[in-house]
Parts: structure tokens; C-alpha cells; sequence
């Protein structure tokens, strides 16, 4: 594990049991599965999402430290894959920062100056990136998603909650609930996306569940306000190999399942 995700991680676990709360007390708070919790805690998400360390950050009062963490951590993440191997081996506590500054659930946290060394920024995008990166738009935050699918030939509608981080025109997105039982074939998954002339979002998803295979590529349209998006799914499913389904990505659950009505009704023709 590299140094500055461990010291995020172990920042977490301390803070955490200084104020008294388990696993499951925190997560409860926060409103994230006590399992998924108790995977990024243990680094086996790599580094957590901006969403949940935010949260974490300020449910624990940590006035942006571990949001700076998680940062450096990031930045450490991203300088590993590109070769860079200067980074310090150790962190300077951070400078604390009014709470006020904090933004969490859909904004960018905002943080005060760190004391210490000096790291790179986030590496730049590629040329191919979307025209939106770095724009007025940011994804990042909890969402819910609602999907068309099917099972034994039979039509569900199936709604999950999802958590969104943008960095530049690159989207990360995770599923945090199943929405459905296992029995009913729910599963979490996590996915890639990239945003293109300001509208389109296209990308791919895998189950995050061993025993389930399910994968394959999502189409999405940005609305011009920046609050829903809605498309087509196509991909490996419990059906077969080229199954494919209405999907929406909403502020809340009850406007992404009725997007899938609304696109059932306004297009017909398409299964």
C-alpha cells in the first residue's frame, strides 16, 4: 500500500474510534453500507471516493484534514501509474479549516493550504477529453440511478443509489446500494466514464460482485441544467451476452425511475 493512502486509511480507523463509533455507526451516518465502509478502510477500494471521505471528514470534524489526505493520496495514486516515484514518504499535518469551507454531497471540498512539500497536480487530460473538463459542471456526489432490465424475460425496474467523481471530463461512478435482493439478481458494480461536447457521457461498467459477470457500456445524455442523465445500457446480463435496457441518473430515486417510464413512452420502437 502506498504511503499516503495508508496514512488517509489509518487517519480514518483513529478518528473514527476517538469518537467512539463503529464500522457500522459511521457508515450509518454517513448513509453508506457498513460493507462498503469497511472495504475503504481497509484499502481494498484504493482511494475512496471524494464523495465518502467527505462525508467521513465532516461527520468526524476534521475541518478538511482527510479530504487533504485523500487528495495527496489521489495525487500519489495517479503519480505511481505515470512513473513519478519522488513523492514524500511522509505527511506534515495539514492546516485545519473552518467547516463552513467544506462542501459536501455533489460540490468539491475546499481546503486550506497544506505545510510541507509541495505535490504535482492531477495530471493533465488527454487531448481526446471532453470539452467539459474543468467546466462549470461537477458530477461529484450521490445520485440515483434506475436501469431497464430484464430477468427470464420478464421487464424490472430497478433503482440504486451511486456515488459520482469527476476529475476533469473522467467520471468515476460506483453503485452503494443493490436496489435489488441478490435473489433478484441486485449486484454493486463500478464503472468508467468521459464526458464529450458538453452532452454526451459514454463509458463501461463491471459488477463488483465475484460470482456475478455482468459488464458492458453505457450511453448517457447530460440535460442542459446539469441534473439527470439518460440512455441506453448494452452488456452482459443474466439473460445472455447482447441484452440492453433504458438507463436514468437523477438527484433523487423517485425522478430517475419515472425518466424510465418517460423514455419507454417518447420512444416507442426501441425494446
Amino acid at each position: 500500500m502506498q504511503p499516503c493512502l495508508a496514512t488517509l486509511l489509518e487517519s480514518i480507523v483513529q478518528r473514527r474510534k476517538a469518537a467512539g463509533l463503529s464500522q457500522v455507526q459511521l457508515a450509518n451516518r454517513v448513509r453508506y453500507q457498513p460493507g462498503y465502509l469497511s472495504k475503504a478502510e481497509r484499502g481494498l477500494l484504493g482511494v475512496a471516493s471524494q464523495s465518502l471521505v467527505g462525508a467521513i471528514d465532516a461527520e468526524l470534524n476534521a475541518s478538511g484534514r482527510l479530504v487533504e489526505l485523500r487528495r495527496r493520496a489521489w495525487l500519489e495514486d495517479k503519480g505511481s501509474r505515470a512513473g513519478i516515484t519522488t513523492w514524500p514518504r511522509t505527511l506534515e499535518e495539514v492546516v485545519p479549516t473552518d467547516r463552513r469551507q467544506l462542501m459536501v454531497g455533489g460540490s468539491a471540498a475546499t481546503v486550506g493550504p497544506a505545510v510541507g512539500p509541495e505535490l504535482p497536480e492531477p495530471l493533465p487530460s488527454s487531448p481526446g477529453a471532453g470539452r467539459r473538463a474543468g467546466g462549470a459542471v461537477d458530477l461529484s456526489g450521490r445520485w440515483w440511478t434506475a436501469w431497464q432490465t430484464f430477468r427470464d424475460g420478464e421487464e424490472i425496474h430497478s433503482s440504486q443509489e451511486a456515488s459520482l467523481e469527476q476529475i476533469g471530463a473522467k467520471i468515476h461512478i460506483e453503485a452503494i446500494t443493490r436496489g435489488l435482493s441478490s435473489e433478484e439478481g441486485g449486484y454493486l458494480w463500478w464503472g468508467e466514464l468521459q464526458i464529450f461536447d458538453e452532452e454526451i457521457i459514454m463509458g463501461w461498467y463491471v459488477s463488483s460482485d465475484s460470482p456475478v459477470r455482468s459488464k458492458g457500456s453505457l450511453f448517457l445524455s447530460l440535460n442542459p441544467h446539469g441534473d439527470r442523465l439518460t440512455g441506453r445500457w448494452v452488456g452482459l446480463s443474466y439473460d445472455g451476452m447482447f441484452i440492453e435496457g433504458w438507463g436514468a441518473v437523477a438527484r433523487d430515486e423517485r425522478t430517475s425511475l419515472a425518466l424510465i417510464e418517460r423514455l419507454k413512452k417518447q420512444y416507442p420502437k426501441v425494446a
